[in-house]
């Protein structure tokens, strides 16, 4: 009778231990997530005005 040969996959696989890492869903940062986003808008809003302001009066 001819040797079968081991297939890698068949030992049952045990948990990672310490580098385990759980597969969970990501948490959802909710509203305030966006205010980097606002702050920068702002920012851009008002160097613009400044801008147009002394293109008028200068």
């Amino acid at each position: 009778m001819a040797a079968r040969k081991k297939s890698g996959g068949s030992r049952p696989r045990r948990g990672g231990g310490k580098t385990h890492i759980p597969r969970t869903p990501t948490r959802d940062p909710g509203p305030t997530g966006n205010v980097g986003c606002y702050v920068l808008a702002f920012s851009m809003l008002g160097i613009v005005l400044l801008i147009v302001l002394l293109e008028v009066l200068g």
